[in-house]
């Protein structure tokens, strides 16, 4: 992603109207799944904000991770798709490369980017230490362990636009760019691995020891195993979702396919869109999450149809009221 901050500065210098242009179909299309992405990604990230915050039974440290992963979230569909829609508009319908859209849409998408990749990083570490030390979780959660996470989550992707602006251009930023990449799912790699064995080896404990185990301990366990194998969907539909755009920009150190062409737009949407899909994942798996959705659907669906109401009402006295005055 580096490369396209060099890129968008000089884009209306060095590209031709023909290449600005989108073919009308595909740019219909490209900005209706966009703008309903964003919207249906909107409501679902701030609900997941809502319920968290709200609820008391999600105020654990495992949901402030998640909770963080929305707020990265956000930025994609409160602002890098509003940017797409127009990007795509102007390319579709006017022939404009829209440079000064691209430029802030860059920033935006790397920094959610970024953030999304730590998160799951430390989401893996959270669950690690929650299925294979479960005793110690809660007590390294709540000293430093969820504070470093957090800060580490949000530090760096926050300085990488910083230091593309400050450093030379000669400066190979697309291998730290990589780096994180990798570094990043070698956390997730090696976290869910160790999960997996620790799993194995406790389910051999449980069919050895099943008339003496401890019933709490057990369900417990059983509960933490659920989350860890839900964030680990989170983890596999957001590669899914991000791999073929990584692999078009680094896989040989160069473009595969024509930077801003029909089917690089329609995978820059792909990717765009994981971020409207984690909030579903927890309600299908989760069931604290699923009651906690419903309650605040149906408070948000109070509250609106009770302020139509009132709406209703007074504009039937103003309305009465003027009526009566002209009499």
């Amino acid at each position: 992603m580096n490369d396209s901050l060099n890129d968008s500065t000089t884009l209306s210098a060095n590209i031709s109207v023909e290449d600005c242009s989108l073919p009308v179909a595909h740019g219909i299309a490209l900005i209706s799944t966009n703008a309903f992405v964003g919207l249906f990604g909107t409501l679902g990230n701030l609900l997941v904000c809502l319920a968290v915050v709200i609820y008391p039974r999600l105020r654990r440290p495992s949901n402030y991770l998640l909770f963080s992963l929305a707020i990265a979230d956000l930025i994609v569909t409160m602002a890098c798709e509003p940017l797409v829609v127009a990007i795509f508009t102007k390319r579709t319908f006017f022939n404009d490369c829209a440079p000064d859209l691209e430029l802030p849409y860059v920033i935006l998408s790397m920094l959610s980017c970024s953030a999304s990749v730590l998160h799951m990083a430390a989401i893996s570490i959270d669950r690690f230490i929650a299925v294979v030390f479960p005793l110690h979780h809660r007590a390294m959660s709540d000293t430093f362990g969820l504070k470093a996470m957090l800060i580490t989550c949000w530090a760096y992707p926050i300085s990488v636009p910083i230091l593309s602006a400050v450093v030379p251009p000669t400066f190979p930023k697309d291998i730290f760019a990589l780096l994180m990449f990798a570094i990043s799912y070698g956390i997730i790699f090696l976290s869910y691995s160790l999960i997996v064995i620790s799993l194995v080896r406790h389910k051999r404990q449980e069919k050895q020891l099943e008339m003496r185990r401890n019933s709490n301990a057990s369900h417990q366990t059983h509960v933490e195993i659920r989350v860890a194998s839900t964030l680990g969907i989170v983890i596999l539909v957001f590669t899914a979702c991000w791999l073929p755009f990584v692999v078009v920009l680094y896989a040989t150190g160069r473009l595969l396919i024509k930077k801003h062409g029909v089917a690089y737009m329609w995978i820059r949407t792909l990717a765009l869109s994981n971020s409207a899909i984690n909030f579903s994942i927890y309600g299908s798996r989760m069931q604290n999450f699923r009651e906690a959705f419903s309650a605040t659907g149906r408070k948000v669906l109070g509250a609106f149809t009770r302020q139509c109401s009132r709406t209703q009402v007074y504009d039937l006295n103003v309305s009465k009221t003027q009526s009566s005055s002209s009499r």
